[in-house]
């Protein structure tokens, strides 16, 4: 403990709470309960806190199935916590290690986290409350560099991060809790594995800070902490330079795939784009180990040159064309049925209609201008192969016989002689009649069933917002 401290921490915790708004009154929270010292004095402050803050607690734990008196640690929570509701849950940690090829220690992490995010939702609380100290902190720190993380993971753990998850003792350190243990008289639990050296958390905890506060600075928790609250500062600066910088640079935008303007991202510095690359690949839902420097870095690498392509998971890749940078998820295979005035969303907005008569000019200029065939077609309703017409994606194979052309031509020739990106080519819609298909959409329509001066009936097709013109959007 630090001198001159207290070792009621009551204040210096509430405090902090305050300072880094970690709760309002009136917060429902639940509090992860493993039994362990931070666990313990993280729920005996926020139970002493709870009248003044008007708290509603809800305590959580899981049982990771990892040591033999797991079973006893879960009654002893139930027992301490006899007062508030008390969720109990259990997770073979080692099988979900093998299952997602995982480490024990992410295995662990991501089970509780599912676990505590469970709970949160069945109780309708708003926050979760982590014992972490500023001893953890001071060990992620140097757990992340002999890693080798950059800003953001040298930032170490945030007081509150995705609006819920919360650490009110991020400012005490383990000694302080020790004292406040004994001082309250608490009953806790001590977890052996916690001195396992196998795990690099633990020997950075038991072998190389007690080496550095030895041989070279007694206080080198305190400084580790503060490094990692200045980190965490900048990053949050250059995070929303960053976001302004995506917004400028974005040409499209949707579930599954980014396309970036390659002028603007080169223009920007080289720490500006690893963020927004990065930025983009948690946006597509990329896993931390996805988005590590060296994925980043291949990306960069490819991104200087059109043509270049890089597979940098199974499920996301990255594209550079002329003027684009486009990060994708494979396109999904659809097929809707189309309706006259029933619109349908996929990919842009596309719409039919059935006329009655027709306008022999309009239906010139759209003959005539390529710009307007691209997004709106004529055909004879009544010369239609099959009445029946769906909206689909394009698949191996396809052909199809191109207006104003003798003989056919495979789909797939098309969008390279239309310079379409190979990762957009599967969001292409074709508009079929039965098998045979009338429109690759925004592209080419088919000779089939044009409009003479013997229709009486005829099929308007129309569709916007095509992707690969990458026109500005304001998201």
């Amino acid at each position: 403990m630090e001198l001159g401290m207290s070792p009621d921490i009551l204040h210096r915790v509430e405090a902090y709470i305050q300072q880094e708004r970690l709760l309002t009154p009136g917060d429902g929270v639940v509090v992860a309960l493993s039994g362990g010292p931070d666990s313990v004095t993280l729920f005996d402050l926020l139970h002493r806190l709870k009248a003044k803050w008007d708290l509603t607690l809800y305590i959580a734990h899981l049982n990771h199935q990892l040591r033999p008196n797991a079973e006893s640690d879960a009654a002893f929570v139930k027992q301490i916590a006899r007062n508030y509701p008390v969720y109990i849950g259990k997770e073979d940690v080692v099988q979900r290690a093998k299952n997602k090829k995982q480490s024990l220690e992410e295995a662990a992490r991501d089970a509780r986290r599912a676990f505590l995010d469970a709970v949160k939702q069945k109780t309708g609380a708003n926050r979760i409350a982590l014992g972490h100290t500023k001893s953890d902190q001071a060990e992620t720190v140097l757990f992340r560099l002999v890693r080798g993380s950059g800003l953001t993971g040298l930032g170490g753990i945030r007081p509150i991060s995705e609006a819920c998850w919360i650490r009110p003792l991020l400012s005490i350190s383990r000694p302080e809790i020790e004292s406040y243990v004994r001082t309250r008289n608490l009953q806790v639990l001590r977890d052996e594995t916690n001195s396992d050296p196998k795990f690099l958390r633990n020997r950075i905890r038991t072998d190389l800070i007690p080496h550095l506060q030895k041989a070279y600075n007694p206080q080198i928790e305190d400084l580790l902490s503060r490094l990692a609250t200045l980190l965490q500062n900048d990053d949050a600066h250059l995070e929303n330079i960053a976001e302004q910088a995506l917004s400028e640079t974005l040409l499209y935008r949707d579930s599954r795939k980014f396309i970036l303007d390659v002028k603007r991202f080169f223009g920007y510095h080289i720490s500006l784009r690893r963020r927004l690359i990065r930025k983009v690949l948690f946006a597509l839902q990329a896993s931390a180990e996805a988005a590590r420097f060296q994925v980043v870095e291949r990306i960069l690498d490819i991104s200087s040159t059109p043509g270049n392509s890089v597979q940098i998971t199974p499920e996301i890749s990255a594209y550079r064309t002329h003027d684009t940078l486009i990060i994708t998820q494979p396109a999904r295979a659809y097929c809707f049925l189309v309706e006259p005035d029933v619109p349908l969303d996929i990919n842009g907005k596309f719409s039919i209609k059935i006329l009655n008569r027709v306008n022999q000019e309009q239906v010139y200029n759209c003959y005539s201008s390529s710009k307007t065939a691209k997004h709106t077609v004529f055909f004879d309703l009544d010369q239609l192969p099959n009445r029946a017409l769906y909206l689909r994606s394009p698949r191996p194979g396809d052909w199809f016989h191109p207006f104003g052309m003798q003989g056919k031509k495979k789909v797939s020739r098309l969008f390279g002689d239309s310079k379409i990106p190979r990762p957009l080519r599967g969001e292409i819609p074709l508009l079929v009649s039965g098998v045979t298909i009338l429109w690759v959409v925004g592209l080419r329509r088919s000779q089939i069933a044009p409009i003479t001066p013997d229709t009486r009936r005829v099929l308007k097709a129309t569709y916007s917002s095509m992707i690969t013109q990458c026109e500005k959007r304001h998201l």
